[in-house]
């Protein structure tokens, strides 16, 4: 039912109501079966991101920045809606930078997670998906090693997920750890990335940190007078694209912000007014070659 449904309203232009009557079905069920063929990509739909590319906003930000591509979506009005707008964008460019030779290093957060379920399956049985930040005992979605399987789950990719904490006790059970031969190997397969996705977070209300037990609100706000004005791969950035030191100072285990410039090519995906800030201090620093995001931002970003 789901490929009859497709055919009659893909390759027939039937409406939806059309393919309800012709196959004795609710209008209600067809929009289901349609939804899950593009899941299952059965059908495949695809945006030339060349045409994101190719906007204003976007070009101006190229210029700014020195990005190689900017991508500029639509503003939401939102939060939510803007996350799963992105991750659909972000999908649509990263599927179009893939083949079974890539190493694919990803990051964590609720964007990655909107990503992830954008994602169009396919079969890429040689290529690698890479966590680049330690894992979380945390339960939510959009933790680092889920974001990470779900993403080479939907590219029938290999998986390689992080066997290490994002954030140990100690800056000396830090250092045991990057000894061991496992670790090793893990930070190995991040050097051979030749693609990273990452977000960034602002610093509000609605920051979430990839283990929310292990740094306390004053620590957040220590941070913040300290002059953190955003996170990226679980570290706290300063206005200038600097690491800002403090209660995790050699704690974290995962990709460092300073060597995701190794990395070709760096995706940063990201939108929202409350992120403008750390956004240009990515941006101004080169962290990233590509930037997705939203025109509200765009326009934001390129104001003095």
């Amino acid at each position: 039912m789901v490929t009859w449904a497709a055919w009659l309203y893909y390759s027939q232009n039937r409406t939806q109501n059309s393919v309800a009557d012709e196959l004795g079905i609710s209008r209600a069920s067809v929009a289901n079966y349609l939804a899950e063929a593009r899941a299952r990509g059965l059908v495949k739909i695809n945006l030339d991101p060349n045409l994101l590319a190719k906007m204003q906003l976007g070009q101006a930000a190229c210029v700014r920045f020195g990005l190689q591509e900017t991508h500029v979506i639509p503003t939401s009005d939102d939060g939510f809606t803007l996350r799963q707008n992105l991750g659909v964008a972000g999908a649509n460019i990263l599927a179009d930078r893939i083949n079974d030779d890539s190493v694919l290093g990803v990051a964590w957060g609720r964007t990655m997670l909107a990503l992830a379920q954008a994602l169009p399956e396919q079969k890429l049985p040689t290529m690698r998906v890479v966590q680049v930040s330690g894992s979380s005992i945390d339960d939510e979605e959009f933790s680092p090693e889920f974001c990470t399987a779900l993403i080479a789950s939907r590219l029938g990719a290999k998986c390689n997920n992080f066997h290490a904490p994002a954030i140990v006790s100690s800056a000396q059970m830090r250092t045991q750890l990057m000894d061991e031969p496992a670790l090793l190997r893990h930070f190995q397969l991040i050097e051979s990335c030749d693609t990273v996705v990452f977000s960034v977070a602002g610093l509000d209300d609605s920051t979430f940190f990839a283990d929310p037990g292990t740094i306390s609100p004053a620590a957040t706000k220590d941070y913040m007078e300290r002059g953190a004005v955003g996170l990226a791969l679980g570290q706290f950035i300063g206005a200038d694209g600097g690491v800002i030191e403090g209660e995790l100072a050699g704690r974290v285990i995962g990709l460092s912000i300073q060597d995701l410039k190794k990395t070709p090519t760096r995706i940063c995906i990201a939108g929202g007014v409350e992120k403008i800030t750390v956004l240009r201090a990515i941006l101004n620093e080169g962290y990233a070659t590509h930037l997705v995001t939203d025109a509200l931002t765009a326009r934001g970003l390129l104001e003095d």
